[in-house]
């Protein structure tokens, strides 16, 4: 027996078990990679705090597969999002069955007992993640002085929580997309980047999850005014915008790649980033020039030229702007940074 098996979840190797899988550990996470002849692809499993936990997978099955939920918690709160693929869900006591589409939410509440399912295509590729709310450990902390949003899970918790199982399936989200594909897949080099991005990022997803749910139920839905087929094509021009944010973008060259009018693509870009698609384009190209300063030997100039911009001047003011110091103070820092590091 591992001697990690104690940090799991029991009802995690019954999973395990399933996908007749290699359990790994790294930091705090815990990965399993299924047996060859079951499918390919990783779960992943990372206890974010007391009674939170989320659940990554990233799986390609050889044939139909069925997820029991009690293989990942009892009694809890699941906040569900596909990123890629799709998947079906069902409560075995009942007929229906209810499909969860790329790029959509679902909100399930089951108590222990009820017996559910969440099915996969054979062949078909999915990405989703799962995040557990257990109601006794979660909110046995809040207490009366608890902050807006805790006060806010608790108030949506009571709304379903009279209901034995319970089932929300919810708008397309490309916001949540956002997050999940910053932290599915990828491995993280060193325990601080993993507490400083990694987690962070999983609490704006339940908290897009609870704001989106709340939307929802009552009957307040945040629409963008896009077909989903629109909203897909905003999340793959975004996706180009940031493997090549050296290239010219224009208005009319993103519009002749999408096929969108430059009204729904601005309108898309705001609904998903909050950001028109000029401030889209300046920021990946920051976030990438970051990048190149933390990591590469480019001098300033080099950095300016890589990301598109032509001016250093201007790429000095936007970036200290941004992180606070010009990209040669920010250089020396990181430097000093990783000198530091590999001394101890």
């Amino acid at each position: 027996m591992s001697s990690f098996r104690n940090d799991i979840p029991p009802e995690f190797f019954q999973f395990q078990e399933l996908l007749e899988g290699v359990l790994e550990k790294k930091y705090d996470t815990y990965s399993i990679i299924p047996n060859k002849q079951v499918g390919t692809g990783k779960v992943r499993f990372i206890n974010l705090q007391y009674g939170l936990q989320s659940f990554d997978f990233d799986l390609t099955p050889s044939q139909d597969l069925e997820i029991p939920i009690k293989c990942i918690t009892f009694t809890s709160l699941q906040f569900l999002y596909c990123l890629e693929g799709s998947c079906s869900h069902q409560f075995d006591d009942l007929d229906k069955v209810h499909t969860i589409e790329q790029f959509q939410t679902a909100v399930i509440h089951t108590e222990q007992g009820l017996v559910n399912r969440i099915f996969v295509k054979a062949g078909e590729r999915l990405v989703l993640n799962i995040l557990v709310v257990n109601k006794k450990e979660y909110f046995a902390k809040f207490d009366a002085d608890s902050n807006k949003f805790e006060r806010r899970i608790q108030d949506l918790l009571r709304k379903i929580g009279t209901r034995k199982r319970y089932y929300h399936s919810g708008g397309h989200s490309l916001k949540i997309a956002e997050q999940l594909k910053l932290l599915i897949g990828i491995e993280y080099a060193n325990e601080i980047s993993e507490m400083l991005s990694q987690r962070g990022r999983y609490y704006l997803v339940l908290a897009r999850h609870i704001e989106k749910f709340c939307q929802e139920v009552g009957n307040n839905q945040n629409t963008s005014g896009l077909l989903k087929n629109e909203l897909k094509e905003i999340t793959i021009t975004s996706d180009y915008i940031k493997t090549r944010p050296e290239d010219q973008h224009t208005i009319k060259t993103l519009c002749a790649r999408s096929g969108l009018s430059p009204a729904k693509l601005q309108e898309g870009f705001k609904f998903m980033f909050n950001r028109t698609v000029s401030d889209f384009i300046r920021n990946v190209r920051l976030e990438q020039a970051e990048k190149l300063i933390r990591t590469t030997d480019l001098t300033i100039s080099e950095v300016t030229y890589s990301v598109g911009l032509t001016s250093r001047s201007y790429f000095c003011k936007i970036f200290k702007k941004r992180y606070n110091y010009s990209p040669k103070e920010y250089k020396i820092k990181c430097l000093r940074y990783l000198k530091e590091s590999t001394q101890e």
